[in-house]
């Protein structure tokens, strides 16, 4: 866990310095559209009741990274307070750099690259529930890492004058590897390696702070899969599995956030 605090403090200070370059240069900028002008729809007939706003001007270029970090502990749920004797921990970090390309005026397509790992342990104990209930669990140590690169479009929305505030929406398209492996103390843990396609739909919120600097806050609300999944104990597959999965849910631990340099 310390390793993963001290990669999240390396890419905030990265970014700190970079946001202090160019965070006071002018952004591209249309002469004759300024941020922040009203964008006509293309069909002139409709009137729309909210207004869209130039925030993301034709010719642009951003990079930028998405971090997430979660720490859990068993002190801190209250329902596994109630089991005495039992301590468990898990970890969650997913750093994900990505390019961007502002194609037509709050029109934008991208590339992401994404690392997660996952981490939790549960040490061997006796587990009482409050006097009425105990059972005897062993060490298990379970792992997950996965590496995955998705190609978006994403649209803006832009909401005041000024071209600081929008909102916006991903369409998604990735491919994902992950390999997740369950240690309970044999010389050999099984381990599973999923090979995901998927399709997702992701909005958000941006903000710019500074001329060439955005921060985002972001969240997948649907999803449609492709997973095709081996099971390997002492490295010879033991299983395999197909399967499609539709979805459409929030997950805290698919909330990301980061910050973006604009050029």
């Amino acid at each position: 866990m310390m390793q993963m605090k001290r990669i999240i403090t390396a890419v905030c200070l990265m970014f700190m310095a970079a946001v202090a370059a160019f965070g006071q240069t002018e952004r591209v900028e249309d002469k004759n559209l300024p941020l922040g002008s009203e964008l006509m729809p293309k069909d002139t007939t409709k009137t729309n009741r909210f207004k869209n706003h130039l925030i993301a001007p034709k010719g642009e270029w951003q990079c930028g990274i998405s971090v997430m970090y979660a720490d859990f502990t068993s002190s801190d749920s209250e329902y596994m307070m109630l089991l005495q004797g039992l301590s468990a921990n898990a970890s969650f970090l997913r750093l994900a750099p990505q390019a961007m390309y502002t194609f037509a005026n709050n029109h934008a397509v991208g590339v992401r690259f994404q690392y997660t790992n996952v981490n939790g342990t549960l040490d061997s104990a006796t587990a009482d529930l409050l006097g009425n209930f105990s059972m005897t669990v062993g060490s298990i140590d379970a792992k997950s890492r996965a590496l995955s690169t998705s190609v978006f479009q994403r649209t803006y929305w832009g909401l005041d004058k000024r071209g600081r505030v929008g909102l916006f929406w991903d369409y998604v398209l990735g491919y994902t590897r992950k390999n997740v492996s369950v240690n309970t103390g044999t010389s050999t843990a099984p381990y599973t390696i999923t090979h995901k396609v998927h399709l997702g739909f992701a909005p958000g919120l941006v903000y710019y702070p500074m001329n060439n600097v955005s921060v985002h806050a972001s969240i997948c609300l649907a999803d449609l899969s492709y997973n095709y999944v081996k099971a390997f104990e002492n490295n010879v597959v033991t299983g395999t599995r197909h399967a499609w999965k539709a979805q459409a849910r929030v997950n805290v631990l698919d909330l990301n956030f980061g910050l973006a340099i604009h050029f």
